[in-house]
């Protein structure tokens, strides 16, 4: 199997002038790279046809020359791509496609594009997801059957999160990103939690709890009563539930840790 790897610890330059031919090669790392021109690595993509994994990571601080980063791989399996921070694009209205319909893996996150472009891929059955733009309709239909989905979520995410019918989650894991919001189960039963607003029940029981959730975890619970609320709704209605857990947030004291827990032990029977 075929590997290129362009790594540098400051930066490199990558300049594809004209089309290349690279028919083996299965995997490829972009990380701290500049390119040549806006056209670079569309041109460095399309010479590599049977590409199955890609890595892109921008360099913190520095301008990669690209506007528009389009990803445009019909064979890709498995996609990262990190572009978090460059201080001098604050104003730049930077855009990202993605194209993949193959892909079963991805990891994006990107809080520097102001839209966001990505075709609908049937196929995806994992997927991380950090971003500050909302997402397009395709993508919230490719959501739609994912087995495995990581959240970081801020309030940003409240447009589009609670539009999704997660009708094949097994597994969900949630980063509360805000800490206005209550933890981010929104994505699971369609409903926002403020910490200062009172919980109400959802009418009907979601089908990703009644017939397909099996691993539920909790990050940055602090065991407020609108959460404790949302656990014991989560845990009494999760039928194939197999493995539950919470991460109380770091800023508790060991003993409010220790009553949590136990408090949560009570509710998981």
């Amino acid at each position: 199997m075929a590997k290129l790897y362009w790594l540098s610890p400051k930066k490199i330059t990558v300049d594809v002038p004209s089309p290349i031919s690279l028919p083996s090669l299965e995997v490829l790392t972009l990380r701290h790279v500049v390119y040549k021109d806006e056209d670079s690595h569309v041109r460095l993509l399309a010479g590599c046809p049977t590409l199955k994994s890609l890595m892109v990571v921008g360099l913190v601080g520095v301008n990669d020359n690209v506007i528009n980063f389009s990803l445009k791989v019909p064979s890709l399996r498995r996609l990262v791509y990190i572009h978090t921070f460059q201080e001098d694009e604050d104003d730049t209205d930077r855009s990202l496609v993605i194209d993949t319909p193959e892909l079963a893996s991805l990891e994006i996150q990107d809080f520097m594009a102001h839209s966001c472009s990505i075709e609908y891929m049937p196929r995806l059955a994992k997927a991380i997801i950090k971003v500050d733009f909302d997402l397009n309709g395709n993508f919230r239909r490719s959501l739609s059957s994912i087995k495995h989905l990581t959240l970081v979520f801020h309030s940003t995410m409240v447009p589009w999160s609670n539009t999704v019918n997660y009708s094949g989650l097994i597994q969900c894991s949630i980063v509360l990103c805000d800490t206005d919001l209550c933890e981010s189960l929104v994505v699971l039963l369609s409903h926002l939690v403020d910490q200062d607003i009172e919980w109400n029940q959802p009418s009907s029981v979601p089908k990703c709890l009644s017939s397909s959730l099996e691993i539920f975890g909790w990050k940055g619970y602090e065991g407020r009563e609108n959460e404790k609320q949302l656990v014991r709704y989560i845990l009494e209605n999760s039928k194939c539930l197999k493995k539950a857990g919470i991460s109380p947030n770091s800023n508790l004291s060991a003993e409010e840790t220790l009553k949590m827990t136990e408090e949560f032990k009570s509710m998981h029977k």
